[in-house]
């Protein structure tokens, strides 16, 4: 797209005292599906999108296309859309920032280098443990990203942004018992994808679970290790947005400045931070990020707010406006967030648990209550005794709420991996009422 071609439309709109912003979105998708010691699929995709935001009188207006050349008519569209929508001051678009945010990306292998390491990475898994018994397959796919940003009010933004994983799926069987494993490793560039160490979380979760059986109900410490950890955190992160604050969808409304949380744990949002598998230096609304605090030492510090959730309270957007494609409205989101890293091992972590569970899976998360905080999940891992592990234990859950489960956490690990936009260090919480049989 011929940026100049942009600020023609940009120009004329301003002109006609119509507030207008304009994002530009090219993406481009590899995967390859390696099963069965073949390639089962390549394909590589690439789209061009432009979402367009107006504002006249106090009304918005939204459309988007696929097809470069009808800027004209979407923007009209934009505009005829707005015309029937009720006034809403609370839309606005940042304001006067030029800023360039472009990264740059080590040069990949050869296509052929990418299958060959992916067929060997399926033959790894076989040999680990003879109680492999399939493989699904293994995927890998990658996404690259090119944005633009420009508006009537002064905004021309540019970023990019890379990220890539590999997949599997693998079933496990003793002959009596069987089991299926699944895990990912998340990376910027394929350099950095840790291949070795998948195999080995695959291959230990599936076998590992073999044999698994409830225990009685009884009250225990939990072990949420750093990918159950991150996906806690992403429940979690849902309480912090001013959107569902302002909806009543939180039950964390109205207690900023009090303590919702076990003073050891801090949650930080740092879209500087180098090692963040998106760093970010503007959100996609145009406004600065910045390092921040969600809770601190377990005092609730921060709402997360884009322009218009922070309009509606007359506050200063918090640099939290996310628009997942072209396509899409801005909507509260984060720029790597994540549990800050405490002192002890994840060793240390589990030799502290007398009774407990070291938990491989939950199942459940999203159908947490966010409004009440009630939650009941599904478990499955392996028991711990004085700090080693036992045997494993299937169809139990985990039943409470979430200002408690906050409240529970005693112990957080000194590891944290940056595997995705919000992720977590070991957690361990203590008095979990753990419900079998």
């Amino acid at each position: 797209m011929n940026v100049g071609y942009l600020f023609r439309f940009i120009e004329s709109l301003k002109k006609q005292k119509i507030d207008c912003e304009v994002f530009f979105q090219e993406k481009e998708k590899s995967t390859l599906i390696i099963s069965r010691q073949e390639v089962e699929n390549y394909q590589t995709s690439k789209e061009y999108g432009i979402g367009v935001r107006v504002i006249k009188e106090g009304k918005h207006g939204f459309a988007y296309t696929t097809n470069l050349e009808e800027l004209n008519e979407i923007i009209q569209k934009a505009i005829e859309v707005s015309q029937i929508m009720e006034e809403d001051r609370n839309w606005q678009f940042s304001k006067e920032l030029i800023l360039k945010d472009t990264k740059c990306y080590p040069e990949e292998p050869s296509l052929q280098e990418k299958i060959s390491r992916l067929l060997e990475l399926e033959r790894e898994i076989y040999s680990k443990d003879k109680r492999i018994k399939t493989v699904r397959n293994v995927v890998w796919e990658k996404t690259h990203e090119n944005n633009k940003i420009l508006s009537t009010t002064g905004l021309f933004l540019e970023y990019n942004q890379q990220y890539q994983y590999v997949y599997t799926e693998v079933g496990a069987s003793d002959g009596i018992n069987e089991r299926s494993g699944f895990d990912f490793d998340v990376a910027r560039s394929w350099q950095e994808l840790e291949l070795d160490k998948l195999v080995d979380k695959v291959v230990w979760q599936a076998t590992s679970l073999l044999g698994a059986s409830p225990k009685r109900t009884q009250s225990v410490d939990i072990i949420l290790p750093m990918e159950r950890a991150g996906e806690f955190l992403e429940l979690i992160s849902e309480l912090f947005s001013a959107d569902n604050v302002q909806k009543g969808k939180s039950i964390l409304k109205g207690f900023l400045g009090e303590r919702v949380a076990s003073s050891v744990l801090n949650i930080i949002e740092d879209p500087f931070c180098g090692e963040a598998l998106v760093p970010r230096a503007f959100d996609d609304e145009g406004m600065k990020t910045c390092r921040k605090y969600f809770v601190r030492n377990g005092i609730l510090e921060n709402y997360a707010y884009n322009i218009y959730t922070a309009n509606k309270e007359g506050k200063i957007s918090t640099g939290n406006g996310v628009r997942g494609s072209f396509k899409a409205l801005p909507q509260v989101g984060y720029f790597n967030l994540y549990i800050e890293p405490g002192e002890k091992s994840e060793r240390e972590l589990i030799e502290s648990v007398r009774n407990g569970v070291y938990v491989i899976s939950l199942m459940g998360l999203h159908l947490a209550d966010t409004i009440s905080g009630d939650f009941s999940l599904g478990i499955e891992g392996l028991w711990i005794r004085n700090g080693e592990f036992l045997d494993p234990v299937a169809e139990m859950t985990i039943s409470g709420n979430l200002k408690d489960f906050l409240k529970n956490i005693s112990g957080i690990g000194n590891k944290l991996n940056f595997k995705g936009n919000i992720n977590s260090p070991m957690l361990k919480l203590e008095d979990i009422i753990l419900a079998g049989k």
